[in-house]
């Protein structure tokens, strides 16, 4: 990898990073672990501009300093968070891949959705009961609206061609 393409995915990391636990400081509105993943932006920029080991890379960097930064490192919100995080960026990475037509927006959505579907994978067995799926309807509903918002950030941020112009000046 080239020293460029390590800087700018370690910026794009540092982005996710500070997004992520300065997001944690937003109020969740009475409805206990509500986020926006307004990190998630970072996350499907760099899905559609480097692929998806990059990604990935962006993905548990941000996962495991921000927990560490946060101090809950390898507590179920870690698990949660890491298991949401790896099936909504695989998904949108098929999606991306498979689906050229979609738009952020609707690659945005589905990735709330099956993020949301990733931390139910964790939460059920971890708390030993199914009933925590009647919490289900009104997160799907907010991280639908919150993939839309996150899509149409990621739609601006491709318009700059900011990343675009880089890749091509390093002849990444």
């Amino acid at each position: 990898m080239k020293v460029q393409k390590m800087c700018i995915i370690a910026m794009l990391m540092a982005m996710a990073i500070a997004v992520a636990v300065l997001e944690s400081f937003i109020p969740s509105f009475s409805i206990p672990g509500i986020k926006f993943g307004f990190a998630n932006i970072i996350i499907l920029v760099t899905l559609y501009e480097f692929g998806l080991i990059d990604a990935l890379i962006v993905n548990l960097g941000r996962v495991f300093v921000a927990s560490l930064i946060r101090g809950t490192l390898f507590q179920m919100g870690f698990f949660m968070s890491l298991t949401g995080a790896l099936l909504s960026m695989i998904v949108m990475w098929v999606l991306i891949k498979c689906f050229k037509k979609l738009t952020p927006i609707a690659v945005s959505v589905v990735g709330a959705v099956f993020h949301i579907a990733g931390q139910f994978l964790i939460a059920i067995p971890f708390l030993g009961t199914i009933n925590i799926l009647y919490y289900a309807p009104i997160l799907l509903l907010i991280s639908v609206g919150t993939g839309i918002l996150n899509g149409i950030v990621v739609i601006l941020i491709k318009k700059t061609k900011v990343l675009e112009n880089l890749k091509l000046k390093y002849n990444l």
